[in-house]
């Protein structure tokens, strides 16, 4: 999918190739502040971006952010938004829009966008602006210790409004700020869902007749009623992206089991998350079905 606002110029679209340029620039600007390359960062920035923030403004504040974040774990693109030479810009030329959910060893929420310009003569892209926007965990810690923990994801929901391609979805927050790390899962080795990639068993999914496809709140899913067992996969700005969860009914001594199989491909503790909570829904799911037999 390609995403051009309304005001671009006439019948233009982005080249696959710009769009790699493009996201290389968002990346490796990233990999810069977040390694404490400042001076590689800045040189980046747009000449008025520069006016707007010397080099040691720059320099300290992200200085700050690196010091207060700790290490990375996710730098995530979700969304790319295109202009070419809208009339309410400051310079005409190429704008790229990238929404990036991050993040770090002491901040689980964090989402922001940068813009990214191109002028006319083509040339490499420069950031044009930046925005970031997040809720470290020990202020998360004492407003839920403070409040209750539903005043977090509150005080989230007002931070995340300024985050144009974040959704609810797309990097839930921890089940409880102040909880105690869980241990990492067992991972099972080898094709566990009957197929070698994500990919792969979509498009086997699509070919096989009978199975029926619904989209819900972004999520694909499956329903192949002749195996009894459904498929989800998440969209794009989940955390857990690309993955796929496949459940299905299974009786054992009279009673109704789920059997759950996942392949995620994503980070290791986003991928933790996705099983955790398909398991909490499996274990309602069995509830249910126990006590309407």
């Amino acid at each position: 999918m390609v995403n051009v606002t309304s005001d671009s110029a006439s019948g233009w679209l982005p080249s696959v190739e710009l769009e790699k340029q493009a996201r290389r620039t968002a990346i490796d600007f990233m990999a810069n502040m977040d390694s404490g390359k400042y001076a590689d960062a800045y040189a980046v920035l747009t000449d008025m971006n520069q006016k707007d923030q010397p080099f040691s403004d720059f320099s300290e504040r992200v200085r700050r952010f690196n010091a207060r974040a700790g290490s990375v774990i996710e730098r995530r693109i979700v969304t790319v938004t295109w202009t070419k030479d809208p009339s309410n810009a400051p310079l005409p030329g190429v704008y790229v829009a990238l929404d990036v959910i991050s993040r770090f060893t002491n901040i689980d929420r964090d989402c922001g966008y940068l813009v990214l310009f191109q002028p006319p003569s083509a040339g490499p892209f420069k950031v044009m602006r930046e925005e970031n926007n997040f809720l470290d965990n020990l202020t998360a810690a004492k407003i839920a210790k403070q409040n209750s923990p539903a005043e977090v994801s509150r005080a989230w929901a007002r931070l995340s409004a300024n985050c144009p391609g974040y959704g609810r979805e797309a990097n839930p927050p921890p089940q409880s700020p102040s909880a105690v790390p869980l241990t990492p899962l067992t991972e099972v080795k080898g094709p566990s869902i009957g197929y070698p990639s994500v990919d792969a068993a979509l498009t086997a999914l699509h070919s096989k007749a009978g199975v029926v496809f619904t989209t819900v709140n972004g999520w694909t899913v499956a329903n192949d009623a002749a195996a009894q067992a459904i498929w989800s996969f998440p969209p794009p700005n989940n955390q857990a992206f690309p993955a796929a969860v496949k459940r299905q009914l299974v009786v054992r001594h009279g009673a109704t089991y789920i059997e759950m199989a996942v392949h995620c491909d994503a980070s290791k503790s986003a991928c933790d998350d996705l099983v955790r909570s398909f398991e909490k829904l499996n274990a309602e799911m069995e509830e249910r079905l126990r006590n309407h037999r």
